[in-house]
């Protein structure tokens, strides 16, 4: 059991560490989720996937956020599907996963790791919003607004 516990708290706190980019959560979920069907853990996974399907498209587009609680949950509902689908020694190795890339998480970025990645950051990218240029003076970009007073056929 407590076991158990350990592997639903660290895949909540997993997946909350992943969350950091529209969609990356998500992703992870729909990459694990298929994996995790069958036996008694199918229906947490599926309800996991579906939610992940259904949640995607507006977290992509940045039009909403799955954030700490949704990340938390998402991440806990995996857990308890592996539970399901894990005999007590892939629930031990699973613990010792997760707990080894929550230490690795305090020395190294899980976004440095996947920019610098080719497959990982296309991966991570796919479907999501270009990132907006940035502007100002030393990349070229037309400046912000003027600080000086307005000319004069601009007065009323």
């Amino acid at each position: 059991m407590l076991v158990g516990g350990a592997v639903v708290a660290g895949s909540a706190n997993l997946l909350n560490l992943l969350d950091l980019r529209p969609g990356r959560a998500l992703k992870v979920v729909l990459l694990v989720g298929p994996w995790l069907l069958g036996g008694t853990s199918t229906g947490p996974a599926a309800v996991a996937l579906g939610s992940a399907g259904v949640l995607l498209p507006d977290d992509l587009r940045e039009r909403s956020m799955l954030g700490d609680c949704g990340a938390n949950a998402a991440g806990a509902v995996l857990g308890v599907a592996a539970l399901g689908r894990l005999a007590r020694p892939g629930r031990a190795a699973a613990l010792a996963g997760l707990l080894a890339l929550t230490m690795i998480s305090e020395r190294v970025s899980f976004t440095r790791v996947i920019e610098s990645t080719p497959g990982l950051r296309e991966l991570d990218r796919l479907g999501r919003r270009p990132a907006a240029p940035a502007t100002g003076p030393a990349t070229g970009a037309a400046p912000g607004p003027p600080t000086g007073p307005a000319p004069r056929s601009e007065l009323p």
